[in-house]
């Protein structure tokens, strides 16, 4: 099979593992974007589905020699890369979060689940896409790719896995390079291919690096803090995911997280809460018609040492402060937690010297923000008292200016 990437060019896929791309646990990931939501100013990144990332994830494994790796381990590596986001949910971190902040679920730990047919209980012949069943586990037995191993990779207990779920791998290696793509950036490709080609993985499971390639690493960290500054700063796009965060708090209420189908599809869930009772008023006026950003200020911190025991929480004492201090009948609270987002640290181990290096610090703060249906001279008028109450509500100074610290600086 061959595959025709915008970012990578053609390149072909080994036989074995044909019939995996086509199995319904990968395909769902067509309907699954990898931007949290819908966004009109992020136009191709909201389009860009999970199944076009997977392919540019195996597509940078296939350029490495696998130093270290027998012929079994590869190939259930590359088949492992097939299935690494495969429980990613509908709008992927927004349902997670939900999920998560309810009974501590992820879709990293749900894809064992998936992949065995044991996340919907007493229902082993679940439909994973219409009219189709769970078919990847057979598929890898006729393939003759070892499963077990699979799995193993999966859970993160054998070695291998620090090649799609460590700290510099190549998941995140075509995540970066495929947003950065699709916001417009002019990136050169050559640092992340030379990455792709080098990382390898000891026997104890140590991630591997020259220390020469130090620039190329650079140019990914700098490349990934440009992303993230336009994802988590984009008023319009922030204010879809914090429209889509009530509405699913609304939708889901009354369930059980087991009840939620988070095995569905983008589509599914935005149908869902357009037709919804709970929903379909909030949808219909304030997801086709976003709300105005009211607040936007990024603090040094966690959640748990500002004072919070979630998102939930912050978001309630955010609108609080709107509904109860401004007026504001229906306030779009949201929070966007920052670990290692906009800058992180690496460490590896040079394979020619043995020697440990390292390079970055991990950035660790919480964004808060603040929508509503007003206008933009009514925004403009509540940002700084809105700044201040919260800075208040947290007990801290509140003479940071929040449009100068908005991406660069903090709050502190």
């Amino acid at each position: 099979m061959q595959i025709h990437d915008p970012l990578y060019g053609a390149f072909e896929i080994p036989k074995f593992l044909e019939r995996l791309i086509v199995a319904p646990e990968v395909r769902r990931l067509m309907g699954v974007r990898l931007l949290n939501a819908p966004s009109p100013s992020l136009p191709t990144l909201s389009e860009i589905r999970r199944f076009s990332h997977t392919i540019g994830v195996l597509r940078l494994a296939l350029m490495n020699p696998h130093v270290g790796l027998t012929q079994v381990e590869v190939r259930a590596l590359t088949a492992a890369i097939l299935i690494h986001d495969a429980a990613t949910p509908p709008f992927a971190h927004l349902l997670e979060y939900y999920l998560k902040d309810r009974s501590g679920w992820n879709h990293e730990a749900a894809l064992p689940d998936l992949l065995t047919g044991h996340h919907f209980l007493g229902n082993t012949a679940f439909q994973i896409l219409p009219g189709e069943e769970l078919k990847f586990k057979r598929l890898c037995s006729a393939s003759k790719i070892d499963f077990d191993l699979v799995m193993q990779i999966v859970q993160k207990r054998h070695r291998a896995s620090k090649l799609v779920f460590g700290s510099l791998d190549f998941d995140n290696l075509d995540n970066v390079s495929r947003m950065a793509w699709a916001i417009g950036f002019q990136e050169p490709l050559a640092p992340f291919f030379e990455l792709a080609r080098e990382l390898s993985v000891s026997l104890d499971g140590d991630l591997l690096l020259s220390e020469k390639l130090v620039k190329s690493v650079e140019v990914w960290g700098s490349t990934r803090k440009r992303v993230y500054d336009v994802l988590v700063f984009d008023e319009i796009t922030v204010a879809a995911q914090a429209v889509l965060t009530k509405a699913m708090a609304a939708l889901f209420e009354a369930e059980s997280v087991p009840d939620i189908k988070w095995a569905s599809r983008d589509s599914d869930l935005l149908d869902l809460l357009a037709r919804s009772a709970q929903t379909k008023r909030l949808m219909l006026r304030h997801f086709n018609d976003l709300p105005t950003q009211i607040l936007s200020l990024r603090i040094r911190g966690t959640l748990s040492s500002l004072g919070f025991k979630s998102r939930d929480d912050a978001i309630k004492l955010i609108e609080r402060i709107a509904c109860e201090e401004f007026g504001i009948k229906l306030p779009f609270g949201y929070v966007f937690v920052d670990k290692s987002a906009f800058s992180k640290r690496l460490t590896f181990t040079d394979p020619a010297t043995r020697s440990s290096w390292s390079i970055g610090e991990s950035s660790e703060s919480v964004v808060f923000y603040c929508f509503a249906s007003i206008t933009d001279k009514q925004s403009a008028r509540h940002r700084e008292p809105f700044r201040k109450a919260l800075m208040k509500g947290l007990g801290r100074d509140a003479e940071a200016d929040v449009d100068a610290i908005r991406k660069d600086g903090f709050a502190s």
